[in-house]
């Protein structure tokens, strides 16, 4: 009996021995990955043609977001994303290094997501302007509309209300989705997390979140007199008005999207499969 207990125990304490080394394999492969500032590119293909999005940086940039098996500096895969700094995709980037280097982990960061658009079913091309009108199936419905712009509502219980921007001051067409301020739960994450969905080159979908200045801190926190903008948002809700009411608002995230789509497009291009 006792020699089966010892077998017993010594195979127990071998099992635990080998997922702790696997554990220790696995977290010294996440930290060379977060490190690694070797360029790679990721290939998107689109699903409306043979065209593929190409965004080359540096490997810890994409964070763990690569699924596949990277050959000769290329991964191709339907998606990805990448990671900043937190306050450099909510118009607060003031260190302009934070865009160009390895996010550092142990701070908060935020997501950049690609991936390509995709019609209706049956639908061989996509309309152009207002994708997330024509081309989505789910359900929406007007909730106001004035100065030339709209606002829908969907989501849960159709408490989430979508902005689509018609403005000829942005370089494409964007999308905002919030939820109105709530007094009865003021610590409620939203609508301090405001996602946006844009476009690249009319058949990629570009997806990030802006934060309020709740979530930002130290250099990174706006004064009151720079009147920023995801902060405008939930002041007007506080006071029941309409962002359809408030351009500058809108213009705070036009120019911010611009500023993205900008770093985007000095990291990517959009090739066919004639090309390779």
């Amino acid at each position: 009996m006792k020699y089966w207990l010892c077998i017993l125990l010594l195979c127990l304490t071998g099992c635990f021995n080998g997922s702790s080394e696997q554990d220790k394999i696995k977290k010294m492969e996440e930290q060379k990955i977060m490190t690694d500032t070797t360029e790679i590119t990721v290939r998107i293909p689109s699903k409306l043609s043979d065209k593929k999005l190409e965004i080359t940086l540096p490997r810890c940039m994409f964070g763990f977001s690569i699924k596949n098996k990277i050959i000769d500096g290329i991964v191709e895969q339907e998606a990805a994303s990448i990671i900043f700094a937190l306050p450099t995709l909510s118009g607060f980037p003031n260190d302009e290094e934070a865009i160009h280097r390895c996010p550092d982990f142990s701070k908060p960061v935020t997501g950049l997501g690609f991936g390509p658009l995709f019609p209706k079913p049956y639908a061989k091309k996509l309309d152009p302007g207002n994708y997330w009108l024509k081309q989505h199936s789910y359900q929406f419905r007007l909730k106001e509309k004035k100065n030339n712009q709209e606002l829908y509502y969907i989501g849960i219980a159709g408490k989430q209300t979508m902005f689509i921007n018609k403005s000829e001051t942005n370089q494409q067409d964007f999308r905002i989705d919030f939820w109105p301020f709530d007094s009865k739960d003021i610590s409620d994450a939203y609508p301090h997390q405001i996602d946006i969905h844009s476009i690249l080159d009319k058949e990629f979908n570009v997806v990030y979140t802006i934060y309020s200045s709740r979530f930002l801190h130290g250099k990174y926190k706006p004064s009151v007199s720079q009147n920023y903008f995801a902060d405008g948002l939930i002041q007007i809700y506080k006071h029941n008005e309409s962002l359809l009411d408030h351009p500058e608002i809108q213009l705070g995230f036009i120019q911010n999207n611009n500023r993205i789509l900008d770093y985007i497009h000095q990291h990517s291009k959009v090739v066919t499969d004639q090309n390779h």
